[in-house]
C-alpha cells in the first residue's frame, strides 16, 4: 500500500480509532453466519464495536459490520431492533413495539394491550380474599382505561374522517 493510501485510511479514524463522524450518532448492526446479532447506536461505533468483540459471549459469531448515520439514530435503533429482531439484543426487543406515530394507530395499540391486560385479570384465581380483592380492584381499573381509549379512540376517528371533508369543501 502506498503512502498516501495509508494516509488516506488513517484520516478516516480519529485518534481512538473511532471513524470521524462530526458529532453523529451512527447506527451499527453485527452480523453472525445465521443472521442479524445486535443493534446499537454511538458516537464512537468502531470502539463500541470493539467493546461487544472483547466483553460478549456470542463475539465470535460475527462476522459483519454494517454502520449507517440515520437523522434520528435512537428512533431507528428502536424500529431495527422491533423490525428485524437481532438475536443479542435485549432493550426494545419485548413484547411491545415502539409506539405508532399515527394518534388512531397508537390508540388501537394501547386498547388492545389494555383489553389483553384486562383478560389476563380475569382469568386470574385469587389465591384469598385479599388476592381477589385486588384482582376486582384491577378488573374495575382496566375495565374504565378500556371505556376511555374507546371514547377517545372514536373522538380521534372521527376527527380523521372529517378532515377530508373539509378538505374537499376548500378544493
Amino acid at each position: 500500500m502506498a503512502d498516501v493510501d495509508a494516509q488516506f485510511l488513517r484520516g478516516l479514524f480519529d485518534e481512538e480509532g473511532s471513524l470521524h463522524a462530526d458529532g453523529r450518532t451512527a447506527l451499527y448492526r453485527l452480523y453472525g453466519l445465521e443472521g442479524l446479532l445486535y443493534v446499537g447506536i454511538s458516537v464512537a461505533p468502531l470502539t463500541r464495536v470493539r467493546t461487544h468483540l472483547r466483553e460478549q459471549p456470542w463475539r465470535s459469531l460475527v462476522v459483519g459490520i454494517r454502520i449507517d448515520y440515520p437523522e434520528d439514530a435512537e428512533a431507528a435503533e428502536r424500529e431495527a431492533v422491533w423490525s428485524e429482531h437481532p438475536k443479542y439484543n435485549v432493550v426494545f426487543n419485548g413484547v411491545r413495539p415502539p409506539p405508532p406515530p399515527d394518534r388512531v394507530a397508537r390508540l388501537r395499540n394501547e386498547l388492545s394491550l389494555e383489553r389483553r391486560r384486562l383478560a389476563e385479570f380475569e382469568a386470574a384465581v385469587p389465591e384469598s380474599t385479599t388476592h381477589l380483592r385486588l384482582i376486582v380492584r384491577a378488573i374495575e381499573a382496566k375495565r374504565a382505561r378500556i371505556a376511555k381509549l374507546l371514547a377517545r379512540l372514536e373522538a380521534a376517528e372521527a376527527g380523521r374522517r372529517e378532515v377530508p371533508e373539509q378538505v374537499r369543501r376548500v378544493e
